[in-house]
């Protein structure tokens, strides 16, 4: 015969395979079981990264021999006990694979006590098989020391890295988990080498202050959001500080860590005018949910999670950081080019008063609103079809603008803020009641078109404008049967007429005038493409990141250029516009807009203070 019975060893080994793919795989899944136990400190004793030797020793309420025996066997577990139980999951671990796992590709002493229990036990195992069992004297709780990881297994064996690589990833294990139990005690010793020491603080941003620095700590902006079912909370940092990779962002879901691709675009999406593309935020990031409305038996070490709703999650995230990004205002100062420290420190410069305005919708509006636009209800209304023949849009656009700005009446700002003056026809100089601002007038012209755009776009008044010659676009065949398949999309609600012309080749006929512009056909194809990155990471894409993409890249090209010098009454105007915008502070591409030099600074550079 050629199909066979495989040996229950040989099984077991397949199935260690998917849990256990390093030695940080260990240390994840024996601090599960710890946390799961009740543990107030968890210490762990590593010895050649980890392959060499990994003990876990805890304080939770360890077990009795007739527990123990039964927890190194596969698919025994104290934490569901029928099927309805996988839907409501509370805890980190519950399929009864990780110890059994272990111990079958590695030699491993496990040492317990219970509060049940007179004595501790000690049970030795080598490969799955158990050489003894004997009592054992040790305070409540349970340590697990792994041994020789994969001795049994050198295929595996091969595929690890360094001792230091692999140490790396158990520290990044561990800081995972000190940062979503701050009330535990973390401990990590190598080579007998105390790594970390964390003793439980009161609140997150004591851990970070441990982890990281006490200066970053203080610099991170609170997040905080609820509605019914959702609870988002955390930290993150504003848009001064940042990294060039993604790797200090965490995000737990019910104290679980995860990855997860709509959250991190949910996240990118709130940062979006605030930072360039190559800048990522430090993010940690708690998302607490009924556990009904999240799937967590998706991913063999359970490292992903499916939600129920995932649209209603990232708006409510999006929504959660936006929130605190907009509360902040942080301007950035003007001094020499900011090192890692400095930038830090820029956190907490001047701080100008935002004015008055109406307030946000609630993360549930935003979810409603999502799912009326789902249905065809959205922002935008496809009847209005009015036809423009002018060729040259973004010219009168901004003839236009300037010429609204210079027949403005002269408007006098609040007492706090005087126009001093222009900058080599660049940069507004602004007077406040603390210090300077110096602005830059193109990328503030660019923030108030832009949120005009947006606006426009809401109060239903898109217009379209039909191209006096239709542009061929041809697109990667992918990317091709993406946009065929959202054409209806693209001209219900957005107003973009596009006909599939077969393969990979579209007509372009339609556009909306108020983002027409004299581009050319990549520039057409470009901000397309950027559309359809929005529809392919949403499955129902809000109307207000669809628009955004498009007016972005348009209130640049429409905006009034640097060495343009301008009448007092249009810097007036132009400022006091920019004030009334959302976000006064970054252009749409996360350039700043304004400096700001506080006259404290100012009086020590003169040596008066």
């Amino acid at each position: 015969m050629k199909v066979k019975v495989l040996d229950a060893h040989v099984v077991n080994k397949i199935a260690a395979g998917e849990v256990i793919e390093r030695p940080a795989s260990v240390a994840k899944e024996l601090i599960e079981n710890a946390l799961d136990a009740g543990a107030t400190k968890i210490e762990l004793f590593v010895e050649g990264g980890g392959e060499r030797r990994l003990c876990v020793a805890d304080d939770g309420e360890g077990m009795t021999q007739e527990d123990l025996l039964l927890a190194i066997q596969r698919h025994t577990t104290s934490k569901i006990s029928s099927e309805e139980d996988l839907f409501n999951i509370r805890t980190l671990g519950f399929r009864g694979e990780a110890l059994a796992s272990i111990v079958e590709v590695s030699k491993t002493v496990i040492t317990s006590k219970s509060n049940d229990s007179a004595e501790g036990v000690q049970v030795e195992i080598e490969g799955g098989r158990v050489l003894s069992v004997k009592a054992a004297g040790r305070a409540r709780g349970t340590t697990v020391d792994v041994h020789e990881l994969f001795f049994n297994v050198p295929a595996r064996r091969k595929f690890l890295k360094s001792q230091k690589t692999e140490f790396f990833h158990i520290v990044r294990v561990v800081k995972r988990f000190a940062l979503a139990y701050p009330n535990v005690h973390f401990r990590l010793e190598h080579d007998k080498r105390t790594v970390l020491d964390l003793p439980p603080t009161s609140d997150l941003r004591q851990t970070i202050a441990q982890l990281y620095t006490a200066e970053l700590a203080r610099a991170l902006l609170d997040v905080h959001t609820v509605i019914p079912g959702i609870t988002v909370r955390g930290l993150v940092s504003p848009a001064q500080i940042t990294r060039s990779d993604r790797t200090e962002q965490f995000l737990f879901v019910n104290g679980r860590f995860v990855r997860d691709t709509q959250i991190n675009y949910a996240i990118s999406q709130a940062y979006e005018s605030a930072l360039k593309g190559d800048q990522y935020p430090y993010i940690f990031l708690f998302i607490e949910i009924d556990p009904r409305a999240v799937d967590v038996n998706v991913h063999p070490q359970k490292a992903e999670v499916r939600f129920a709703e995932p649209i209603k999650v990232q708006a409510v995230v999006k929504q959660a950081i936006t929130k605190a990004l907009t509360s902040a205002h942080a301007v950035p100062r003007l001094e020499r080019a900011l090192t890692p420290r400095l930038r830090l420190n820029a956190a907490r410069g001047v701080h100008l008063r935002p004015p008055e305005r109406a307030k946000a919708n609630s993360p549930d509006e935003v979810w409603h609103a999502q799912r009326a636009q789902g249905r065809g209800e959205g922002l935008l209304d496809s009847r209005t079809r009015e036809v423009v023949p002018s060729p040259s849009t973004r010219q009168l656009d901004l003839r236009s603008e300037l010429e609204a700005l210079r027949q403005a009446p002269s408007v006098e700002l609040a007492p706090s803020f005087r126009i001093l003056g222009q900058l080599h026809g660049t940069y507004i100089l602004v007077q406040t009641e603390s210090g300077l601002e110096i602005v830059d007038q193109h990328v503030a012209h660019e923030r108030i078109l832009y949120e005009k755009f947006l606006a426009q776009l809401r109060e239903r008044k898109v217009i379209r404008q039909r191209l006096l010659i239709p542009i061929t676009i041809e697109m990667p065949l992918d990317k091709a049967e993406l946009l065929a398949a959202h054409l209806e999309d693209l001209d219900k609600r957005l107003g973009i007429g596009i006909e599939h012309f077969g393969g990979g080749t579209f007509i372009l006929r339609d556009w909306p005038q108020v983002l027409t512009s004299d581009w050319s056909k990549s520039e057409f194809s470009a901000t397309i493409e950027r559309v359809l990155a929005v529809l392919e990471h949403e499955a129902e894409p809000s109307l207000e990141e669809l628009a955004k993409t498009l007016a972005a890249r348009v209130a640049c090209e429409a905006a009034v250029v640097k060495n343009k010098p301008l009448r007092p009454e249009e810097m007036t105007e132009l400022i006091k516009q920019l004030k009334q915008t959302q976000n006064p502070y970054s252009c749409p591409h996360g350039r700043p807009i304004v400096l700001a030099y506080s006259l404290e600074e100012l009086e020590k550079k003169f040596g008066r203070r």
